[in-house]
């Protein structure tokens, strides 16, 4: 899934705080991170049938800092993302 993951990610934005980022996908999904607090921790999709509701089935964990944007997946794979990397 790493390797589906980078291959339709377009694009990568973050907050300047780095508590929130959105993946953008080729079929114009999306996948949102929040990650504010131990209790405000969620990734969710624009839709199900799509690129990044596949993306966030897949999910283990995700790791959201000032470095990178980091996906961790059920099949073992993971995925970074990096701001202005797009």
């Amino acid at each position: 899934m790493s390797r589906e993951a980078r291959e339709n990610v377009t694009d990568y934005i973050a907050n300047s705080e780095f508590t929130e980022a959105t993946l953008f996908f080729k079929d114009g999904s999306f996948l949102q991170f929040v990650h504010r607090a131990r209790d405000q921790r969620w990734a969710r999709p624009s839709a199900d049938d799509t690129d990044a509701g596949k993306v966030c089935r897949a999910l283990r964990q995700f790791r959201l800092n000032a470095k990178h944007l980091q996906l961790f997946f059920e099949d073992g794979g993971d995925a970074e993302f990096f701001a202005n990397q797009f």
